[in-house]
């Protein structure tokens, strides 16, 4: 008896052995837990095809970065120096690094290929945060378990001071190796497309830091512009809510009654609809529109933010990740250019925006007036 026992232990031992082995050699160690990483075979390919760029970057005083957003700005860009002419005998020289589709940590990947950062870094982008797979939402738990981690003091110094450290204290997840952008389009079902927005939310919250923190230990000066979103526009794709007949009806209902202009009697129908159905982008949109033809601009705004945030095609900023970069740089103590704000403040006018992402001309050239007022602040302070 006391054999088998002992039998049983030994292989109960090595069945746990053979797991932690395999735990631990599937893990990778990492100091900051994101669930992707950049291949090095394409860093090194990156600063081969991209050196005259580095060189730019390197050497401008003032660098844009961003994603389609930042290219936006190319059209002010000698609006912009010639607010310098009378500050300076020799205007700062100004690149433009953005680029279509370019999420915030691929920004983050750019600038650590430099040997040093120009004295001001101007940051225009998060339009395009989901445009490519960094994560698996099977992942969510281990993800935030692993920044849960991160946030600890004590744990975090361990690991900084023991780096293998990581893959004892952070759960494994699928791990996403990146090189050349590849267009990503989500698959998911309704309610892990929400939990797939929930992880992208909390990544940014994480690299905005780093990013903030890269600029700043690096004695460069940065500058945040929040993305302006577009409320006129009806979002692309409802997640979740509104899987039933009875919703998509009730739906049409308010709409026809808002193409009738009878929004004073739609309004309360609105309202108790986004109730019921908490997280469905089309309602909310439907309540901001009827709020905005009843006159009540701030409800209006409200709903319209909302309808944006839960818009599950992903082909646009939104709210939250403006409300994240301005905590962020809030706490990194950062300039902040409030475009969202702006144009939101906005709403109740006609023709704001040119298309669906850009605003139009008058508000890029009040944008680049305030950019230039806080850059002409820092070059004279830095002098």
């Amino acid at each position: 008896m006391l054999k088998k026992l002992l039998i049983i232990l030994l292989l109960g031992i090595g069945s746990l052995s053979a797991y932690l082995y395999w735990d631990y050699s599937g893990k990778r160690t990492v100091i900051t837990p994101y669930p992707y990483a950049f291949l090095n075979s394409f860093n090194k390919k990156y600063e081969e095809t991209h050196a005259n760029e580095i060189k730019e970057a390197e050497f401008a005083k003032i660098l844009i970065v961003g994603d389609r957003m930042g290219r936006t700005l190319d059209p002010y860009l000698q609006n912009l120096q010639d607010q310098f002419k009378d500050s300076f005998k020799t205007p700062p020289t100004i690149f433009n690094w953005s680029a279509e589709n370019e999420s915030l940590f691929r920004t983050i990947r750019k600038l650590k290929r430099l040997k040093k950062l120009p004295p001001i870094i101007i940051y225009f982008g998060a339009s395009s945060e989901l445009t490519e797979q960094r994560f698996d939402v099977r992942d969510k738990k281990s993800i935030y378990k692993n920044f849960k981690t991160f946030d600890d003091e004590r744990l975090i110094s361990l690991i900084i001071t023991f780096p293998w450290m990581s893959k004892v204290l952070y759960n494994n997840v699928r791990y996403q190796d990146l090189g050349d952008y590849k267009e990503y389009k989500s698959f998911l079902a309704a309610s892990q497309k929400l939990e797939e927005k929930e992880i992208a939310f909390k990544l940014f919250e994480y690299e905005m830091n780093e990013f903030i923190n890269l600029v700043k230990d690096k004695k460069s000066n940065l500058v945040l512009m929040t993305t302006p979103v577009n409320l006129e526009i009806e979002p692309r794709e409802v997640c979740a809510h509104a899987t039933n007949t009875d919703v998509i009806g009730i739906q049409q209902e308010i709409e026809a009654e808002l193409k009738d202009g009878s929004y004073k009697s739609a309004l309360p129908k609105t309202v108790e609809l986004a109730a019921a159905t908490p997280s469905n982008a089309r309602s909310f949109y439907l309540l901001g529109k009827a709020a905005l033809g009843s006159g009540d601009i701030k409800l209006a705004r409200e709903s319209l933010l909302k309808a944006s945030v839960f818009d599950c095609a992903n082909w646009r900023g939104n709210a939250v990740y403006n409300a994240i970069m301005k905590a962020q740089a809030k706490k990194g103590q950062v300039h902040v250019i409030d475009f969202e704000q702006y144009m939101t403040s906005q709403l109740s006018n006609d023709g704001l925006f040119f298309d669906e992402i850009v605003p139009q001309n008058m508000f890029y050239q009040n944008m680049t007036k305030e950019l230039g007022d806080i850059i002409k602040k820092i070059l004279s302070v830095n002098e």
